[in-house]
């Protein structure tokens, strides 16, 4: 019995029948995962009960009966007709509770797009039956109920890795998902700056918990995402330091985030509601809060204000930004802090070093009222 590495991928080496040695791959990305995967495996061949594998120990069982010509038990889907009429509803069950989703900060993002994938498909559709003229008319009739472009790639995106899971777990061959074209952004292109005075406007409509998530993104410029996502030992108040691994950003790579003297107090008194089930810094109700939570009370803040174009939460990250250009940043201090997943990195950002220092010197030099504020959207 053993593990082994070849390129990028765990290979079990195991006698699951008797004395014959079989190899076969996994999807672990670390030898404790694909150790994990042995054990399960090895326990479920023995007993031949597959009923308790987990997604992935389930797959690799799969792969080893198939590659050998042997037909698949009962528990593995071997006569199991729920196999042949799979609904998008028992998909997505099986989708979100699958580790690499589970883990996903993105996690419930998924849940929401899908939700709406639910609403015009239907729960009980049968995942085979859906195919692009489906997805086609799924893009048109969004569009008609007023969804954004990115909004609409973002639900379609979410299909496409629900289907991907369900490709590695040889529930299905092919994904429809990816023969459509995503639709253009263009339209929805905005330039954004939001003047410190209307971001107090609208921060002052929100309830107390969602404030401190707005203040946060505007004198850190860190996304929605990482911000819900952070957690209490991420951020160290003596060095006025948060550190993100990649695993927290969606660049998929270490980031560290000056804090600044304004945003300080705003982080403290956060520790004042601090709660012994989640070591999150944003709570509401003493839970995480979610995408939709910060999104309603903004969207009634800036209604409320007759903001017309309406600014979006993410416009916080352009307007500091701007701040950082118009206090005289400099331009690979403000990248390193804010972080951009499209763009590799130069070769100064490679074998330079930026030092915490020079990190918490530039942001105290950032001031955040520099005009009014400018929502100019590429339709109008």
């Amino acid at each position: 019995m053993s593990v082994t590495k070849r390129g990028k991928v765990y290979h079990l080496r195991i006698r699951p029948f008797g004395s014959e040695l079989i190899t076969v791959a996994t999807p672990a990305q670390t030898k404790s995962h694909a150790v994990s995967i042995e054990r399960a495996v090895l326990t479920a061949c023995r007993a031949q009960d597959f009923r308790a594998l987990d997604p992935e120990s389930r797959a690799v069982c799969m792969s080893m009966y198939r590659n050998r010509g042997l037909e698949l038990p009962p528990d593995l889907g071997g006569a199991d007709p729920v196999r042949e009429e799979l609904t998008l509803w028992r998909a997505i069950e099986i989708f979100v509770n699958y580790p690499s989703v589970k883990e996903s900060r993105t996690r419930q993002r998924y849940v929401y797009c899908l939700a709406h994938v639910v609403r015009k498909l239907g729960k009980d559709r049968p995942l085979k039956t859906v195919w692009v003229p489906d997805l086609r008319l799924y893009q048109s009739e969004r569009t008609a109920e007023g969804a954004s472009a990115g909004t609409i790639n973002w639900e379609l995106a979410s299909l496409s890795r629900l289907f991907g899971v369900m490709i590695e777990l040889q529930f299905l061959d092919t994904n429809p998902v990816r023969l459509i074209k995503r639709l253009s952004c263009k339209e929805a292109e905005r330039q954004v700056y939001l003047s410190f005075q209307t971001v107090q406007e609208i921060a002052q409509r929100c309830p107390l918990w969602c404030r401190s998530v707005i203040w946060a993104a505007y004198y850190s410029g860190m996304r929605r995402g990482e911000l819900l996502g952070l957690t209490w030992k991420d951020l160290d108040f003596s060095r006025r330091m948060i550190t993100l691994s990649p695993e927290d950003t969606k660049e998929a790579r270490w980031k560290r985030v000056p804090v600044h003297m304004d945003l300080l107090p705003i982080l403290e008194d956060c520790m004042t509601v601090r709660c012994l089930a989640s070591n999150k810094v944003f709570l509401l109700n003493g839970r995480p809060p979610n995408f939709e939570s910060i999104k309603n009370p903004w969207r009634k803040a800036v209604k409320t204000l007759a903001l017309d174009p309406r600014p979006h939460f993410h416009d916080l990250r352009a307007t500091f930004k701007t701040n950082c250009r118009r206090s005289g940043m400099h331009p690979e201090i403000e990248m390193a802090i804010m972080g951009h997943s499209e763009r590799g990195r130069t070769v100064h950002e490679r074998y330079g070093r930026i030092g915490d220092r020079e990190l918490i010197e530039a942001i105290d030099r950032v001031t955040f009222d520099h005009g009014p504020t400018e929502v100019l959207v590429a339709r109008r």
